[in-house]
């Protein structure tokens, strides 16, 4: 019959069609899940956090297994119900036959290992520090993981009360955009991309044993430059100095130990957005920090910013591997894309109030010690403590974080005037800026970073 020509193959299509059709429907559905908006007070910062992931695309134009894995947790600590909750935002980028795996691994085990050092009491950059390791650990023992040439980098970033505290293993990246006037928002990256390129990186690796070269093809030096071993010119081939997993390269220099940065935040800090590599492949810092703030000032929320962000990503993407059609006549190839974006504000009259609160304890605690040392007698003033009683600071702590945070805008731009003008620098800094300019002229480079109006912490 003529309506059953070609039945079977056209039905099998049909099928197929359909199948792809709700496994879209499906990832868009988990997608808006993920993607929502959240809004809490932490301390004294008051934030509004979103994110967004996408998968990136191959040769042929289908979607790859999207490696890159987040984490946006609000840790609470189970006993102390009135202390104010940490959050804690992550992103994750796997690499290696199983690096989704491990990249989802980490994303679980970190949260939970920051919430148990957390309920320790113990100090930010030991949890962080605690929390690669036992991470790095998690990777290992996972049931049918196999990390020797699979891992994933991860940067972590935890807001705990009116301080920021980062901890970076790879080339993620966590930036603030600190306004410093009404219209200029500066950039602070808080974490450096650990590479071959870092001069203390390929240190480490060379004095290890390993190899720094980029890979070799017909005689050509393609892509960065990446870490080998010198016997046989065997793997891993890394392009990273930093990670998880990995167990191959921890032999070679690679670490999963993180590098720390914590900063305390002002009333001018309104952005906090990290990253994969995806993103800034060819994005510099710069460039995502203005995206970021021109969405947000339209009224755009997280959610919208951090979807625009990871678009934006994907089309310079496009853009430099050939446009919709790649150099080759394929599709263009796209790397795994994901962004968190948080909206923030610093509460400075709840601080003004913690530290009235603070000093009026301070004094408390002053005047009992005192009236048991000196008793039937006045008190000696030194005795009061820094406080003094009077909670006399509280009705300017306000005023004095704001001409503390100018006079650090103001000391900024005479640092940034005095470099144009030619300061003198050690030679530490001036072998890292040669190392840092040979790197940038060989063929590996493929991207160049913009340090214009970028302040690293």
């Amino acid at each position: 019959m003529p309506f059953l020509h070609g039945g079977p193959e056209r039905l099998g299509a049909s099928l197929r069609t359909w199948a792809k059709d709700v496994q879209e429907l499906q990832q868009q559905r988990r997608q808006r899940e993920t993607n929502r908006n959240r809004a809490l007070q932490a301390g004294n910062v008051k934030l509004c956090f979103a994110s967004y992931t996408a998968a990136g695309t191959d040769s042929n134009g289908d979607d790859k297994d999207n490696q890159d894995c987040l984490a946006t947790e609000v840790l609470r600590h189970p006993v102390e119900k009135s202390e104010p909750p940490l959050v804690c935002l992550a992103v994750m980028d796997g690499h290696g036959a199983q690096g989704g795996q491990a990249a989802a691994a980490a994303a679980a085990a970190l949260p939970a290992t920051i919430l148990r050092g957390h309920s320790q009491d113990q100090e930010p950059d030991q949890v962080l520090s605690e929390a690669f390791a036992a991470a790095h650990t998690a990777l290992l023992s996972t049931p049918g993981l196999d990390c020797s040439a699979s891992g994933c980098t991860a940067t972590v970033a935890l807001v705990v009360d009116d301080s920021l505290v980062v901890g970076n293993a790879g080339d993620c990246r966590c930036l603030v955009g600190r306004f410093e006037s009404p219209t200029e928002v500066v950039t602070y990256e808080l974490t450096n991309d650990h590479t071959p390129c870092l001069m203390h990186e390929a240190n480490r690796v060379l004095a290890a044993g390993g190899r720094i070269a980029a890979y070799e093809m017909n005689g050509r030096r393609l892509g960065p430059p990446r870490v080998w071993a010198r016997i046989n010119d065997s793997g891993p081939g890394l392009c990273i100095t930093r990670s998880l997993g990995d167990t191959a390269a921890k032999r070679l220099g690679v670490t999963h130990v993180p590098e720390l940065c914590s900063m305390p935040l002002t009333v001018d800090d309104r952005y906090l957005v990290l990253v994969t590599d995806g993103i800034t492949e060819f994005m510099s810092s710069q460039q995502v920090m203005a995206k970021v703030h021109e969405w947000a000032c339209v009224g755009n929320p997280p959610d919208e910013v951090a979807r625009r962000l990871v678009l934006e990503a994907r089309a310079h993407w496009k853009k430099h591997c050939g446009g919709d059609e790649g150099k080759d006549g394929g599709s263009a190839i796209i790397d795994d894309c994901t962004a968190i974006v948080a909206f923030m504000v610093l509460d400075a009259e709840a601080e003004a109030r913690a530290q009235s609160a603070a000093a009026e304890r301070r004094s408390v605690a002053g005047s009992e010690r005192a009236s048991g040392l000196f008793a039937g007698g006045p008190l000696p003033s030194a005795a009061l403590g820094a406080g003094g009683g009077s909670g006399r600071r509280s009705s300017v702590t306000a005023i004095a974080r704001r001409q503390r945070a100018s006079a650090r805008r103001r000391e900024q731009r005479e640092q940034r005037q005095r470099g144009r003008h030619g300061k003198q620098r050690t030679w530490a800094q001036w072998a890292e800026l040669q190392w840092a300019a040979v790197c940038a002229v060989l063929p590996w480079s493929l991207a160049s970073r913009s340090r214009g109006k970028v302040m690293t912490v």
